[in-house]
């Protein structure tokens, strides 16, 4: 077994609660993704294109009859 330094230890120690938190955070956004791309699919039905407006952008959603969709981001309509 290998004795640490202080600073090595410290080092450790803040990138692993870096990782921790950042773990934390990524599993979070995860579940949150997961549950839109379900409430999307649930609102969309087969077969659908059109065009919408988000935060004065437009954007192009199409999806086919399995509920797989498609966002794309429009430059000017």
């Amino acid at each position: 077994m290998t004795v640490l330094g202080l600073d090595r230890r410290v080092g450790i120690s803040l990138a692993v609660g870096r990782y921790l938190r950042s773990a934390e955070r990524f599993n979070d956004a995860s579940r949150d993704f997961t549950g839109a791309c379900r409430s999307l699919r649930k609102q969309l039905g087969p077969d659908q294109r059109f065009v919408v407006q988000i935060d004065f952008k437009y954007y192009l959603v199409t999806s086919d009859r399995d509920g797989n969709f498609d966002i794309e981001h429009v430059p000017s309509i």
